[in-house]
């Protein structure tokens, strides 16, 4: 996908604010920018998508397609899980972005952000559980590319009948090992 800049009128006109107010943002260091050879400001698509979303405003679909193939979203409730998980991938996958959530909510929203390529998903979850995430995911016309991988410590047998049941394209019991992780995630971002 090629990489896109916006000049200040552009982006304050996606930010929904005035081009004084994101020449301040460049300034004060918020909004990373570069300037042109006549002096004028530009931020790159990636840089101001990453922006609205740290800043939870939303992300137009123009920004969120230019970085629709290099996003996962990994959702867990255990901290140490997702550092797991999210270093492992960061190792084997380096050209994708990872993000996380601690439940199903925090999942929900980072989805309609971020269109992710793969979601690796917790089935245990406080309030939304991960089969209601996995089924609004696949609700979702958007969405219907991303690709689930459901992961679980509980009853494997009956979390993987359940989680493909609702849209999982695999399973993954707990406890899992990074070669586990790195096979599973490798097959599914072929």
């Amino acid at each position: 996908m090629k990489k896109r800049s916006f000049g200040t009128h552009a982006a304050a006109e996606i930010c929904q604010v005035t081009p004084p107010t994101i020449v301040r943002w460049m300034e004060e260091g918020h909004l990373p920018f570069f300037a042109t050879l006549g002096g004028h400001r530009r931020v790159w698509d990636k840089d101001l998508a990453a922006f609205l979303e740290a800043r939870n405003m939303p992300v137009p679909e123009e920004l969120i397609s230019s970085r629709r193939t290099k996003q996962i979203l990994i959702v867990d409730d255990e901290d140490q899980v997702r550092r797991v998980v999210k270093r492992t991938l960061q190792k084997f996958h380096s050209e994708f972005e990872v993000h996380e959530a601690a439940d199903g909510y925090e999942a929900g929203h980072k989805m309609a952000l971020l269109a992710p390529s793969l979601v690796i998903l917790d089935i245990k979850l406080p309030g939304l559980d991960g089969y209601h995430v996995c089924k609004m995911i696949r609700s979702d016309p958007r969405l219907k590319s991303a690709k689930i991988l459901a992961i679980s410590g509980q009853d494997a047998d009956e979390s993987k009948e359940r989680s493909l049941a609702a849209g999982a394209d695999d399973f993954l019991a707990k406890p899992f090992d990074a070669e586990q992780l790195k096979q599973k995630v490798a097959g599914m971002l072929q």
